[in-house]
């Protein structure tokens, strides 16, 4: 008689599961773009001194041994307590095997319920499929991510460019992420073909509306290329490696260094820009007239005009006043059409029953900025909808999406031709523009240049690329501080702003300045010169010379009713209080002339 050999990975699994012996790591997603955590990934390890240390190993014995989706089940819901228990920021990614994704419908709701609980919104999870295991359902997958996100949880698709079908599989999911298989990830700074892979997936990823995360990222001239190719998440050992007890935040070496490149938002000083004849800056000129409903038209009507037409996206309903109501979506419509028995009991409904009660709207004066960010923060699903313009609240015309977004483009891109091409901040003709156009409206605001001191000799020391990295560091420091709705930041050339505060609290702005930059400064820095203070080098007669760290330093006037005549009386008038910032010492400092205008004519007659 043939008895079976005992199965050590059976005995260590019982054992793990019953016993909870599995570890769990976190490892950050940072968002590079706005030099923060964007959220943390959960790892499980099996026991260090057992044979299921190895992820690989351990949910591969799991789905052989027919435990995957039990084993998967106690390793979220424990993931979900360990990061609420750390208070880690951000975004909560949770690996599922497409066993468990597909069970999804009858467990999400007990999940939620578990989230609730421990005070974790189900907003801040993504359910992420592994693709380990094939998916030969797709009506099952649909039923699943439905249940998932009719409960608030957001999809992520692992692993892009490798596994089962993957492009296919984002096709049938779309994610709410997408990440990008190290493989792709790893030197490509040395390999353009990886670059024309990833450029593709951003592309792609741009017109489903999903976000894209880079894994694997190792080394830093990768960072760098996969920025320019527009990626704003990324992940790897570069950042940190996974850990049982994780920072809530991005250590020094990399916050300031991340903060210097994130570059400022060019729409924030769009008005201040001379448009060339004919450009778009508000909703009325990106509407156009279209087909719409009433609350009689009924649902079988609907269904026939959207099968009709495969051009037909979105319909609007408006009431009896012609304000609209609610919107038609076609994918919607045509599936609803689908179901068992619907057509049956809702063919002469009213087309209510199919429309949603929330479409995007905008008044014909809303501006593209706003446009612009109500866009960004839409549902992508919703993307292709387009939106809806009114005037006095009657219906005025339907916008596309796709028209707002190349609207923005153009204006971003005519606005480039007048801005500084390190920092995308608006040049010196805008700049003198703006501040023309303030003192003939005889404004009241306060006018600021400021300098980076010490700047060369850093140049000198550390190289022009972090160099650069500083400037960008006080772009970015320059713009959060101040109100966009009421302010101004331009960039005269080399260390040299200038920032034109109409906000009452000007001055606190200005310490605001100082301090951000004193603090995002220092991750540039070695050891041992924050230790010293600065650096020695040798001067043009080859004698060591001391040269402190770079600080920031401004002169202000502030400009009253009739001060000045033009933009360049006022630039001039600037030149005094800013010669006396910087022969100040300490650290970044501002210095505001309070005279009156007639007591400086009177001293530059003398």
């Amino acid at each position: 008689m043939r008895v079976n050999a005992p199965d050590p990975l059976a005995d260590a699994l019982d054992r793990l599961i019953d016993q909870r012996s599995f570890d769990l790591h976190f490892q950050p997603l940072v968002a590079i773009d706005r030099a923060e955590i964007f959220g943390f990934e959960a790892l499980t390890r099996g026991p260090a001194d057992g044979p299921l240390h190895s992820p690989l190993v351990l949910f591969e014995a799991a789905a052989r041994l027919g435990r995957l989706i039990e084993l998967e089940h106690l390793i979220v819901r424990r993931a979900a307590q360990r990061f609420k228990a750390l208070g880690l920021p951000g975004q909560l990614f949770l690996n599922v095997t497409a066993d468990t994704l597909l069970g999804a419908r009858e467990h999400a709701g007990q999940l939620a319920a578990e989230l609730a609980e421990l005070g974790l919104p189900t907003s801040r999870v993504v359910i992420e499929l592994t693709e380990t295991r094939p998916i030969e359902d797709v009506a099952q997958l649909d039923d699943a991510l439905q249940a998932l996100r009719g409960r608030g949880f957001r999809v992520a698709l692992d692993d892009l460019g490798e596994g089962f079908a993957s492009l296919r599989r984002w096709m049938e999911m779309r994610p709410d992420f997408v990440k990008i298989d190290r493989h792709f990830i790893d030197g490509i700074a040395q390999e353009p073909l990886k670059q024309q892979f990833v450029r593709s997936i951003v592309e792609m990823a741009a017109t489903s509306g999903c976000e894209v995360v880079a894994e694997g990222l190792e080394q830093e001239p990768d960072l760098d290329v996969l920025r320019r190719l527009g990626l704003t998440i990324c992940q790897g050992y570069l950042f940190a490696r996974p850990s049982a007890n994780p920072r809530a935040s991005l250590g020094a070496q990399w916050s300031g260094r991340l903060a210097a490149d994130a570059q400022p938002r060019l729409l924030q000083n769009d008005l201040a820009l001379p448009l060339a004849h004919g450009a778009i800056t508000t909703a009325a000129q990106l509407a156009r007239r279209g087909l719409t409903l009433t609350a009689k038209t009924s649902c079988r009507s609907v269904v026939d005009l959207f099968h009709g037409d495969d051009q037909l996206l979105a319909i609007p309903v408006l009431d009896e006043q012609r304000r609209p109501i609610g919107v038609l979506r076609s994918l919607h419509v045509l599936k609803r059409s689908t179901e068992r028995y619907f057509m049956d009991i809702f063919d002469k409904r009213s087309c209510v029953e199919l429309m949603d009660a929330q479409p995007l709207v905008f008044d014909v004066a809303t501006p593209l900025r706003a446009m612009s960010d109500a866009l960004a923060n839409l549902d992508e699903r919703l993307l292709i909808d387009g939106f809806i313009v009114t005037l006095d609240g009657a219906y005025f015309g339907s916008g596309r999406s796709s028209d707002l977004l190349k609207a923005v483009s153009d204006l971003q891109v005519h606005a480039a031709r007048y801005a500084n091409p390190l920092t995308l901040l608006p040049g010196n003709v805008p700049i003198d523009n703006h501040l023309d156009r303030l003192i003939e409206a005889g404004e009241t605001f306060a006018a600021v240049v400021w300098d980076i001191d010490h700047f060369k000799p850093f140049n000198d020391v550390y190289g022009y690329r972090i160099g650069d990295d500083i400037i960008r560091l006080a772009a970015r420091v320059l713009t959060q501080a101040v109100d966009p709705q009421l302010d101004f930041v331009g960039h005269i050339g080399g260390d040299d702003f200038v920032m034109v505060l109409c906000s009452t609290d000007w001055e606190a702005r200005l310490t605001r300045v100082c301090e951000a930059f004193d603090a995002g400064v220092r991750s540039f820095f070695s050891a041992e010169h924050l230790a010293a203070g600065g650096y020695v080098t040798l001067n043009r007669q080859n004698q060591p010379s001391f040269h402190p760290l770079p600080t920031i330093s401004a002169g202000a006037v502030l400009h009253l009713p009739g001060s000045f005549e033009s933009a360049r009386a006022l630039s001039a008038a600037l030149a005094e209080p800013k010669r006396v910032a910087k022969g100040r010492a300490g650290g970044s400092r501002f210095f505001v002339d309070r005279r009156q205008p007639q007591q400086r004519a009177l001293l530059a007659a003398a």
